[in-house]
C-alpha cells in the first residue's frame, strides 16, 4: 500500500526520476504496482521505448509482461521485433498474451507501417502464420486490412 501511495504521489518528481522509478516498478512482484506503473510509463511515449525494449530482453517474466502493455500503450512500430520475439519465443502464457494484446494495438495504431515492417521482418512461414491468427482472432477488420496491404506489397 505504502508503494501505490507513493506511486500515486509522483507527479510532482521530475521526468528523469519519474521515468527511472516507473521503470524499477515494472520489475516489482505486485501486478498491481507493475500495471499501474505500465500505463503511467505509456504517457511518456516514445522516449521510454528503448529502455523498454532492453527489459524486454533481460527481465524477468513479469516485467516482460508489464513491459508489453506499456510498449501496446505507447504503440511504437519500433518495438514490433522486440514484441514479435517474445510473441513467437517466450515460454511464459502471460508475456505472450500481453505481447499479443501489443501486437494487435500497434497494427490498430497504422496498419499500412505495420505491415511494411512485418514484410521486411525475416519471418517464416509458420511465424508469420501464427502472426496473423492472432490478428484475425483479436480484430478481423485490422486483419483484412493487413493482410491485403501485405499480399499487395
Amino acid at each position: 500500500k505504502r508503494k501505490l501511495r507513493i506511486l500515486d504521489k509522483m507527479n510532482s518528481v521530475n521526468e528523469k526520476d519519474s521515468i527511472k522509478i516507473l521503470l524499477k516498478i515494472l520489475e516489482d512482484y505486485s501486478w498491481t504496482l507493475r500495471e499501474k506503473a505500465a500505463y503511467k510509463l505509456a504517457e511518456y511515449g516514445k522516449k521510454v521505448v528503448p529502455r523498454l525494449k532492453k527489459l524486454i530482453n533481460r527481465g524477468y517474466w513479469f516485467s516482460r509482461a508489464a513491459a508489453c502493455i506499456t510498449l501496446g500503450e505507447i504503440g511504437d512500430i519500433k518495438s514490433l521485433d522486440s514484441i514479435i520475439h517474445l510473441l513467437l519465443f517466450d515460454d511464459n502464457p502471460t508475456v505472450t498474451r500481453e505481447a499479443s494484446t501489443a501486437l494487435v494495438k500497434i497494427a490498430r495504431r497504422d496498419p499500412l507501417r505495420f505491415s511494411r515492417k512485418l514484410k521486411h521482418m525475416s519471418l517464416d512461414e509458420l511465424e508469420m502464420l501464427k502472426i496473423f491468427i492472432i490478428l484475425e482472432t483479436n480484430d478481423t477488420e485490422i486483419y483484412s486490412v493487413i493482410k491485403e496491404f501485405t499480399q499487395n506489397e
